[in-house]
């Protein structure tokens, strides 16, 4: 279900999952920012830009959980990107600003360059988030799903990007692959996944070749 509008409470909530979540003994790139609220901020920001970029989308009416994802040859208009320039300059001190890309720049590219540099397509899964009062009832799977049939309907792989180990063996544990690491000096790693498309069935295979 794609996300026209949303409130600013659930914005709120989406935020608070991911400046607040429980990396346990991992560092996780939260690191990089100077303080939970200026992540929750940053992250807030990249909503309200998947908001007006057309790029979110949910598993009900009742916004148990969130998905942004951009298929291949979208493209954000500058207006759509602006909230999330505000939430990441807003949060923070230019101190902090340098810090913070400084840090990032210790990475080398993600799986998403290393498509676009050979001219593969892809859908890229930016953000997945379930409200911390759904989780554990199985939403995850089911907002994963949204991107994973579109790819599949494209004919595309899903690629994702993320930053703590417990995260990523969710997402392995939903479909996707460990496609590689990268490591930010001290402050973290990032993991890079992939779910190829899967095979259309028998009966879709016969249909499309009955149509063609």
């Amino acid at each position: 279900m794609k996300v026209d509008t949303l409130e600013e409470s659930r914005i709120s909530d989406i935020g608070h999952a991911f400046g607040y979540y429980d990396y346990g003994s991992e560092h996780g790139l939260i690191d990089a920012f100077p303080s939970r609220d200026a992540a929750a901020a940053f992250i807030r920001g990249y909503v309200r830009m998947s908001l007006l970029g057309g790029l979110l989308h949910t598993t009900s009416e009742k916004g148990e959980a969130y998905i942004a994802y951009k298929r291949p040859g979208e493209k954000l208009r500058l207006k759509a990107v602006l909230p999330l320039a505000k939430g990441l300059l807003g949060s923070m001190s230019f101190g902090d600003l340098m810090r913070f890309a400084r840090i990032m720049a210790k990475g080398e590219p993600g799986l998403d360059k290393r498509f676009d540099k050979e001219k593969k397509p892809y859908l890229f899964v930016g953000m997945v988030c379930v409200r911390e009062s759904y989780q554990g009832q199985g939403y995850m799977r089911k907002v994963l799903k949204l991107a994973y049939d579109e790819a599949d309907r494209l004919g595309v792989p899903v690629i994702l990007e993320t930053d703590a180990q417990s995260k990523c063996d969710k997402y392995i544990h939903l479909g996707m692959e460990l496609a590689g690491t990268r490591r930010f000096g001290e402050h973290g790693v990032l993991y890079d996944l992939i779910k190829y498309p899967s095979a259309p069935r028998c009966s879709e295979s016969s249909s499309r070749r009955d149509q063609e």
